[in-house]
């Protein structure tokens, strides 16, 4: 089971008319469309997509527009839409929507992540990273296994409070700390992993064109390439986010 995030461009379109026009562009790579396997199947099933903190933004001067996809303009019939935040919405008219903001958004996140962590560093003992317990074991198999390394990993203090903060929902710790080793994460050089943020601010693993071609995360460049295409869109043409299962 894989979830992804497909941003899908459409012309201009009325938000009552959005849901039945993103499916009509994504029918061509239902995995199922065909009796066998569709070779250019991509998902099995999907729903429209934002959530309060990571939606897309509106600029200012729009807020409100009826021509926004929102809950209050995507009859509940079409499409199960949530409220969401002050100047935050599913998606709308590429025009409309503040995609600078975004990108700051994202790079404020990872700043805030890593002053967090400072914060936690500086109130336990130095933690060590999982590989080091890994190696231990790969030096006496017989008598430190695998587990034994996570589990001595796990309980040191520093990597304790963050599992804490991930399963209580922490703002800034996310539950996929909960299976990756923070101490080796914040070990990292960080001013890729930032830029990689921004990057990935606005388009999602895929984009869907509005030729209706489909690129992904798997291809070269991805990321650069979606950016420019959906910043240079015409200023009607609608972007929004599909949460995706594959």
């Amino acid at each position: 089971m894989t979830k992804f995030f497909a941003t899908v461009c459409l012309p201009p379109t009325a938000p009552r008319k959005v849901p039945r026009a993103v499916a009509a562009v994504m029918a061509p790579y239902d995995i199922n469309l065909t009796d066998d396997w569709n070779p250019a199947g991509r998902w099995d099933r999907w729903s429209i997509h934002s959530g309060a903190g990571n939606a897309y933004l509106v600029l200012p001067p729009h807020d409100g527009d009826r021509r926004l996809v929102t809950a209050s303009t995507v009859p509940r019939r079409k499409a199960q839409l949530h409220a969401l935040g002050p100047l935050e919405c599913y998606g709308g008219p590429r025009g409309l929507l503040d995609f600078d903001g975004m990108r700051k958004r994202a790079a404020r996140a990872h700043d805030d992540l890593l002053a967090a962590w400072s914060e936690l560093t500086a109130t336990h003992p130095p933690a060590r990273p999982l590989t080091d317990f890994l190696a231990r074991h790969e030096a006496d198999p017989e008598r430190y296994s695998p587990a034994a390394a996570r589990e001595e990993h796990l309980a040191q203090p520093l990597v304790q409070d963050v599992a804490r903060r991930a399963v209580a929902g922490d703002p800034h710790f996310g539950t996929s700390f909960l299976v990756n080793d923070p101490v080796a994460y914040f070990a990292q050089e960080h001013e890729e992993s930032r830029l990689g943020s921004v990057r990935c601010a606005v388009p999602g693993f895929a984009l869907v064109a509005l030729d209706g071609s489909w690129t992904d995360a798997d291809t070269d460049d991805h990321w650069e390439r979606a950016n420019r295409y959906l910043d240079d869109l015409d200023p009607g043409a609608v972007v929004l986010d599909l949460l995706c299962h594959s």
